[in-house]
């Protein structure tokens, strides 16, 4: 066995501001120098190899950032059972946001949590092993309530999760699109058919139909097209600041979802003025005149 690490996964908080956040946070056991070897966690600052003892702490850029902390620097942080620490920075890495925010080693936090048990055991063969051997060592630790499974299986364990969470939120968004698009789609219906005698007067002055459809329709273009730079607008404003807080990075819309989204907002524009408009030309310009009066 080339390198094996213990993991207790926990939380902590840090200071953000005038209020407390929470950080994701990894107790570390056995040799700190073998966790690069287990985990690519993309160190820019420092080394993991320092994480030992109760007084050190390797923590994500965009937290440090937050705390405005650096390698040599320490911070506060509030353990499990609201225990106060100020370790000393010794290594800052880029890939926290799906591994851990805050490294800290297993001794520091093993009495601040309510069970002190590592959550995952990260090895790593040697070039030379004997795969299968490994294989059938580890199988033999295979227990309820513990998994032992490889990188293949560990990656498509998480693939999943991550496919069931896009799903619950893919649902929760259609929902929430198909709300707002019946409360449009209402008020585009409500505004056309008010519009009786501005129709009925284009008609007694001579308007084809064709003529009134293209202007409705026209008219719906715009509005859509308006609609969708505004809510772009919207949404990137506020979205931005939450996703360079989170990631460093700016929002991400594939562009095959937002061209289904303009083109489902243009439709349902079209939808809801063409067809009402429909049923006003099909009554005759003089008793639509009239029946506004």
């Amino acid at each position: 066995m080339d390198a094996a690490v213990g993991v207790l996964r926990t939380s902590v908080l840090y200071k953000a501001a005038d209020t407390f956040a929470s950080a994701s946070t990894l107790g570390i056991s056995g040799d700190p120098a073998d966790l690069a070897k287990v985990l690519d966690l993309g160190v820019k600052d420092g080394a993991l190899a320092g994480l030992a003892g109760n007084d050190t702490v390797a923590v994500d850029t965009l937290l440090a950032d937050v705390v405005q902390a650096s390698v040599g620097d320490r911070v506060e942080l509030l353990l499990g059972d609201g225990t106060t620490v100020r370790p000393r920075v010794v290594a800052t890495y880029d890939r926290g946001l799906g591994l851990g925010q805050v490294l800290l080693p297993r001794a520091a936090v093993t009495g601040h949590v309510p069970a002190a048990y590592d959550s995952q055991m990260l090895v790593r063969d040697t070039r030379s092993a004997d795969r299968a051997a490994v294989a059938s060592a580890l199988q033999r630790l295979d227990a309820p309530g513990v998994t032992v499974t490889d990188r293949a299986g560990y990656g498509a364990q998480v693939d999943k999760d991550l496919e069931l969470s896009a799903w619950a939120n893919g649902v929760m968004a259609m929902v929430l699109g198909g709300f707002a698009a019946v409360a449009a789609a209402n008020t585009l219906v409500m505004t056309v058919l008010d519009r009786r005698r501005e129709v009925a007067l284009l008609r007694l002055a001579g308007t084809t139909r064709r003529q009134v459809l293209g202007m409705m329709r026209w008219e719906a273009l715009l509005v859509g097209t308006a609609g969708i730079g505004i809510g772009a607008a919207i949404a990137w404003a506020t979205l931005t600041p939450i996703a360079r807080g989170l990631t460093g990075g700016a929002p991400y819309v594939p562009p095959g979802v937002a061209a289904a989204i303009a083109a489902g907002v243009l439709l349902l524009g079209l939808a809801a003025t063409g067809l009402p408009a429909r049923v006003l030309l099909r009554t005759r310009p003089m008793e639509a005149g009239a029946a506004r009066e």
